[in-house]
């Protein structure tokens, strides 16, 4: 299986592409830039990115996955098939078979969408398997063992946690609540309480140099252009790591709140499991700095943070496809084929 298969996180913020010759070999933002006209590709990853909002016309600047899904088939598969193309996945000889990681409550039309746009971009096979289980093999988490095991992912469009038990998922939830939902909490919390407009590649800025999820960490001050919400003028303002945590603390209480909804209804045992070893937290949006100690508080479970935390998903994939055993039981890998 492992000459077979390529590993694919399809994420909102960002795509990555696992080989077995060479392991992660595509990190790159999930964005592309098309010709209105021609329909070709005219910048991807972070040019495209870069792009978002500031086209001239005749350009059109997307970023096609939104909470995880595809939300415009025809940019995912063009995205992808330029992916599978650069680094050579995908020749006019060769197609390549996919193992994709999926949000786990995802729906029968949004499952199908992405396999067809992984099939449109040239693959021969698709596959999918939950990216919270994917993730908690990444994260080096024992899948198989009887002991459960729990894994909390904060990406960009999506919150996912589950608790894992002998190589299945014994509860798990998802809400969309996550890096996205930050930025946007802090673009209405500088509206609210500076009068300043910003937009979402500004508020992600602020949220990466001086973000905080924990009252008391103190980093660098930034300061925030924009527009005056009365007057239409160009203003600016001074963020600090408070304004931050002030702004995305009711986000990380809601995640709190599903991390414990997630509990409620395991066998006993398997919670007590939990409640003595904590859960692994992984995710891009995971490093946000102590949001670490800002859940641990919230739910009264020790918090582990994960060695490579924007890399979990695309490195259990990777794990998955090495290791027949950790398909586990239950775990039912869709494939649909072009032959």
């Amino acid at each position: 299986m492992a000459r077979q298969f390529v590993g694919l996180d399809l994420g909102t913020a960002h795509t990555r592409i696992w080989t077995p010759e060479g392991g992660v070999i595509l990190r790159s933002p999930s964005a592309a830039a098309i010709d209105s006209e021609s329909h070709r590709i005219v910048a991807l990853g972070a040019d495209a990115r870069r792009m978002l909002g500031k086209t001239p016309a005749g350009i059109l600047a997307f970023r096609p996955i939104k909470d995880g899904v595809v939300s415009d088939f025809e940019v995912t598969s063009l995205m992808l098939e330029a992916f599978f193309t650069e680094k050579q996945i995908r020749s006019t000889f060769r197609r390549p078979s996919v193992v994709m990681a999926t949000p786990y409550r995802i729906t029968e039309v949004e499952q199908l969408a992405a396999e067809n746009a992984v099939l449109e971009a040239g693959a021969r096979a698709v596959g999918q398997i939950p990216a919270i289980y994917a993730a908690a093999a990444g994260a080096g988490l024992r899948v198989l063992s009887p002991r459960g095991c729990m894994i909390v992912n904060i990406g960009a469009g999506t919150t996912e946690a589950a608790v894992i038990s002998a190589g299945g998922i014994i509860s798990a939830k998802s809400v969309k609540m996550a890096g996205e939902r930050f930025d946007t909490t802090l673009i209405n919390y500088l509206r609210s309480n500076g009068e300043l407009l910003v937009g979402d590649a500004t508020a992600e800025e602020l949220k990466i140099r001086v973000g905080a999820a924990l009252s008391g960490i103190r980093r660098e001050s930034a300061r925030a252009y924009g527009r005056h919400a009365r007057t239409g003028m160009g203003a600016s303002l001074t963020v600090t790591s408070d304004d931050v945590f002030r702004a995305v603390h009711p986000a990380v209480d809601a995640i709190a709140r599903i991390i414990l909804a997630t509990l409620e209804n395991v066998p006993p045992e398997i919670s007590a499991d939990v409640h003595s070893y904590g859960f692994m937290l992984c995710g891009g949006s995971a490093c946000l700095p102590g949001i670490d100690g800002a859940l641990a508080q919230a739910t009264g479970l020790r918090v582990t943070m994960a060695r490579e935390p924007m890399d979990c998903v695309i490195r259990g994939l990777g794990k998955i496809i090495r290791d027949n055993r950790l398909w586990g039981e239950g775990l039912n890998l869709r494939t649909r084929s072009l032959f």
